[in-house]
C-alpha cells in the first residue's frame, strides 16, 4: 500500500487493502474477475428472497430509471453478484464501463477493496469514497452498502448498495442504504412470521451470537446488535463449545492458564449476564437453553454437515474471534478451516474453489 494512503486510511481500508496485496491481486483492475452468463443471473435471482423488494429499494434510495440522479442502486445475492441494479442511462452505462454490471462478482477477491465487500465481512453499512477503493479505476466512485440479513437466522442474504461519482455520497447517505435495508428486513419478517416473544421453548431470552465477525457480536431476544469486548465473546464460545458447562476453575484456567483465579471469572461472568441477562446461569457457567442459543458458527457447521457448501462459504467470511488467543480457540479455527477446506474438495466444483481458494481462510490453510 503507498505509505501516504497508508496514514490517511482507516484501519479497516489499510487491512482490506493487505488482504488484497496478499493476494496478489493489482491496481489496476479494471473490472470482475468473473461475470455470470444471464441463465446462472436468473437462477440466483429466484433463490433471492430480495427480488420482491428491487423497486421498493430503488425508490426508497431515489432512484428511478428516468431521474436525473447520478447514482446507481444495486442488489446483490449473499456472495457479492451483482443480481439487480437501477438507474439512469447515464449513470448505468458509466457502472457498465467499471464492469459493475449483472451477474459481476463484487466481492473482496473479484475487484478488490470495495464497500459491497467490507459490508459481507462486517455485517454491517459500509461506506467507501474515491481512493479508498482498492482498484485504481473505483477511485473516481463512492460507493455505500449495507447488507440485508434474513429476520430468523441472521444469515446475510445480499447487500444494497448505492454508488455514484466521487463526491456523490454525503453525511446522510450511510444511513439511507441503513434504512432501505432495515425496510426490506422488516418485510421479509411479516413474510417468515417469526416467534414474536423472542424467547426460546423455556421461557430464556433468545441469543445470537456472531463470531465469525470482527468485532463479535451479539443480540437477546431479537433486539438490537451490540458489539461484544473479546472477552465476553472468548466467553460466550467457550460456553457454546461445553453444554455441560464450566466450572470456575476450569473456566479460570481457559482464559487466563494457570495465574487465572475464579475471582476475575465471577466478575467476568457478571459482566456478561448484566448484557445478556438470564441466557446463562451459574454453578457451572452455561447456557440456560442452549436450544435458545443460535450462532454463525453453529450454522456454518449445519451447512457443511448438508453438503450446502456454497452457503457455508457465505457465512464463513472471517477467522472466528480473530482478536483471541485463546488456546482453544486457536484449535477451533484450526478444526473450521479443515472440516471447511474437505468440504470445498469434496464438492468438486471449481467455482467453489477458486472462492475457498481466496478467501482469507482458505488461502492461510493452503499456506500451512
Amino acid at each position: 500500500m503507498d505509505s501516504c494512503r497508508s496514514k490517511r486510511a482507516p484501519e479497516r481500508v489499510r487491512s482490506a487493502w493487505e488482504r488484497c496485496a496478499a493476494r496478489g491481486l493489482s491496481r489496476d483492475l479494471d473490472g470482475p474477475r468473473e461475470v455470470l452468463p444471464d441463465h446462472e443471473v436468473e437462477h440466483q435471482r429466484a433463490l433471492s428472497p430480495l427480488g420482491a423488494h428491487v423497486d421498493l429499494v430503488a425508490d426508497l434510495l431515489g432512484v428511478v430509471r428516468d431521474a436525473t440522479e447520478a447514482r446507481v442502486a444495486v442488489l446483490t445475492g449473499p456472495d457479492g453478484t451483482v443480481l439487480w441494479r437501477r438507474g439512469g442511462r447515464s449513470p448505468l452505462g458509466r457502472a457498465d464501463g467499471l464492469g459493475f454490471v449483472e451477474g459481476a462478482g463484487w466481492d473482496e477477491h473479484g475487484v478488490g477493496t470495495n464497500a459491497i465487500a467490507q459490508a459481507l465481512r462486517s455485517g454491517g453499512a459500509e461506506e467507501l469514497r474515491g481512493t479508498e477503493h482498492f482498484a485504481l479505476s473505483h477511485s473516481a466512485w463512492d460507493c455505500t452498502s449495507a447488507p440485508v440479513h434474513h429476520p430468523g437466522s441472521g444469515e446475510v442474504l445480499g447487500v444494497i448498495d448505492l454508488s455514484g461519482p466521487r463526491g456523490t455520497a454525503t453525511p446522510d447517505t450511510r444511513g439511507l442504504v441503513r434504512s432501505a435495508a432495515r425496510v426490506v428486513e422488516t418485510l421479509l419478517a411479516v413474510q417468515t412470521s417469526p416467534r414474536s416473544d423472542g424467547a426460546g421453548a423455556t421461557g430464556t431470552p433468545s441469543l445470537e451470537v456472531r463470531l465469525l465477525a470482527e468485532p463479535a457480536m451479539a443480540r437477546v431476544g431479537g433486539g438490537d446488535w451490540f458489539v461484544l469486548p473479546t472477552r465476553s465473546a472468548e466467553i460466550l464460545a467457550l460456553l457454546s463449545l461445553r453444554e455441560r458447562g464450566w466450572s470456575a476453575e476450569e473456566m479460570a484456567y481457559e482464559l487466563y492458564g494457570e495465574h487465572g483465579t475464579p475471582g476475575t471469572v465471577r466478575t467476568e461472568i457478571h459482566r456478561v449476564r448484566r448484557r445478556l441477562g438470564a441466557v446463562i446461569t451459574t454453578g457451572p457457567y452455561r447456557f440456560a437453553d442452549p436450544a435458545a442459543v443460535t450462532s454463525d458458527v453453529l450454522r456454518l457447521r449445519t451447512a457443511l454437515e448438508q453438503g450446502e457448501v456454497a452457503r457455508a462459504l457465505n457465512i464463513y467470511r472471517q477467522p472466528l474471534l480473530r482478536s483471541s488467543d485463546l488456546l482453544t480457540i486457536e484449535e477451533w479455527r484450526s478444526e473450521l478451516d479443515q472440516e471447511t477446506a474437505e468440504a470445498v474438495r469434496r464438492s468438486g466444483d471449481s467455482r467453489i474453489q477458486a472462492r475457498w481458494s481466496h478467501t482469507e481462510m482458505g488461502h492461510a490453510y493452503q499456506r500451512g
